[in-house]
């Protein structure tokens, strides 16, 4: 991943069935990924069936899901599927799109 421009805090969640297994692959990933780049960033690990509550009570620059990508959100967070990070199969692709997201 490329160095960014100055940015504020990203505001992460991430979320899989349980909050705990997949969720956790991906987070230490996405934390390394922004670590490399120099951006900052929070995150919020969880369920995927908290999500919606989750989103409603906290700011969040985008969600990362393992568990699909529709989770009947009242908002206009963006979500990304957690896949690519998973598998590596279009992992820098998505990345890049976070990257333009909040770069």
């Amino acid at each position: 991943m490329k160095k960014q421009k100055e940015f504020k805090t990203a505001r992460v969640m991430v979320v899989c069935a349980d909050g705990v297994a997949t969720s956790t692959m991906v987070l230490v990933a996405l934390r390394d990924a922004f670590e490399d780049a120099g951006i900052s960033a929070e995150f919020v690990q969880g369920r995927v069936i908290d999500a919606p509550s989750m989103a409603k009570n906290g700011k969040f620059d985008f969600i990362i899901s393992t568990a699909g990508t529709d989770l009947d959100l009242d908002t206009d967070i963006p979500v990304f599927s957690g896949v690519p990070i998973l598998t590596g199969i279009g992992k820098e692709q998505m990345f890049e799109k976070i990257m333009e997201l909040i770069g």
